[in-house]
């Protein structure tokens, strides 16, 4: 495990501009990602070995992708922040659908393991309870002990359920202030959280009003944005930037969020789609629609790895790529949790083609290259290539096809600007 590099990062010392250390992690339990000098995304599985008392256990190097390995995987990004005067930073996983950030605090029963010791707020001066009269403490949230606290409950995959009560807290990074008075979840019961030995609680990166960065926006800093770099075998970090230290860029395209009623995702629209310089015209622009009872949409999402494609979408797609490649003689292979996938030859990667995202906008268009469309793996026959995307009730725009564009999310005009970036340039070693 890395621990954040704490004296690495110096943020910006104006109140309208901050950046935080963003960590994405692309190794699971059984696989890691990484890029390699073709520029493509490898997916490669961790050799197991049985230690004398019979367990097993994940090691560092990797080895061929067995056939047998079966997607999804995960991919988790985590901000590192301070709370109060606690001389350390906890490591916070994002989350862009929860409506609130919360971490574990003393006492915690029963807790999942993390980096650091548990927040422990009789130690911070600056740590306050809400109150059940509070005006923060409305539906969900519910007043208990005859309203001298604010009860929250958060559930989630996998039977996860956290429970605890809301408070005001300072946060920070290094000794920068970004906000007093933040509203948190300090959570006393976290059942099936997973935490990965490391992560504290969630930070909250979505439209709703408690989120981490809607309660920045209302303070005056209404623009975030991150960089994906993508698997590297070094180990970097990149940053949530905010305000004044986004760096400019006069090519970003802009497409506008959409409202959702009981959604807090960040929603967009998707008019049309093209493979190369050839608009597919079965695509059609009510298959990205959401109804008027909340089915299907499309938002963008730091929490999904693979993207998820509408089904009729999908397949309009996946048709169209198999039939490129078909004319261009490639072997189409079977894999686990991958719809799409072929021998990789050179003759064939060099026939591949772009994918792009058309918006409502003009000029509003997401340019995938083959580098973020397709994921490498290896085996005993050699190379395959599988296309990074399934199909489902929805469309996601997820994490493999963000690397290497810059996001730009304005909170006050609800507006999301794109522009394609060498997100590497954007980050530094950690220690």
């Amino acid at each position: 495990m890395v621990a954040p590099a704490d004296n690495k990062i110096v943020p910006n010392t104006s109140s309208a501009g901050f950046s935080i250390p963003l960590v994405t992690s692309y190794q699971g339990l059984d696989h890691t990602i990484h890029r390699s000098i073709d520029g493509f995304l490898h997916l490669q599985r961790k050799l197991r070995t049985e230690s004398s008392s019979g367990a097993s256990s994940a090691v560092a190097n990797v080895t061929a992708l067995s056939p047998e390995m079966v997607a999804p995987f995960r991919i988790a990004h985590s901000l590192s922040i301070r709370l109060g005067k606690v001389p350390y930073h906890y490591i916070l996983k994002v989350d862009t659908s929860t409506t609130l950030s919360w971490l574990q605090c003393e006492p915690c029963a029963p807790h999942a393991p993390q980096y650091n010791k548990i927040f422990d707020p009789s130690k911070s001066d600056s740590f306050k309870n809400i109150t059940g009269t509070d005006p923060d403490c409305e539906p969900p949230y519910t007043p208990v002990f005859s309203g001298r606290l604010c009860n929250f409950q958060i559930h989630g995959p996998g039977d996860m359920h956290v429970e605890g009560f809301l408070a005001e807290e300072t946060i920070s990074i290094n000794d920068h202030l970004i906000r007093r008075h933040f509203l948190i979840g300090c959570s006393h019961s976290t059942e099936n959280f997973p935490s990965e030995g490391r992560y504290a609680g969630v930070v909250a990166m979505s439209t709703a009003p408690t989120s981490f960065v809607m309660q920045i926006a209302a303070h005056g800093v209404a623009r975030f944005s991150y960089c994906l770099s993508g698997g590297s075998k070094a180990n970097r970090q990149g940053f949530f930037r905010f305000g004044t230290d986004i760096p400019p860029n006069p090519h970003n395209k802009t497409t506008r969020i959409l409202p959702a009623l009981g959604s807090h995702e960040f929603h967009i629209s998707v008019v049309g789609i093209s493979l190369g310089e050839h608009k597919l015209d079965k695509i059609r622009p009510e298959m990205f629609a959401r109804s008027k009872d909340g089915q299907g949409g499309c938002v963008i999402d730091l929490g999904t790895s693979l993207t998820m494609m509408a089904q009729e979408a999908y397949y309009i797609v996946e048709e169209a790529v198999w039939s490129d490649l078909q004319s261009h003689g490639a072997e189409r292979v079977k894999r686990p949790g991958f719809n799409l996938c072929f021998r990789a030859t050179k003759a064939i990667m060099g026939h591949l083609q772009p994918l792009s995202l058309h918006f409502p906008e003009e000029k509003a268009v997401m340019v995938l290259s083959p580098e973020q469309l397709f994921l490498m793996m290896d085996d005993k026959q050699g190379q395959t290539a599988c296309l990074a995307m399934t199909p489902g009730h929805r469309t996601v725009i997820g994490t493999l096809q963000q690397v290497d564009t810059r996001f730009v999310y304005d909170l006050k005009d609800f507006t999301l600007s794109f522009v394609s970036e060498s997100c590497t340039e954007d980050t530094v070693q950690m220690e």
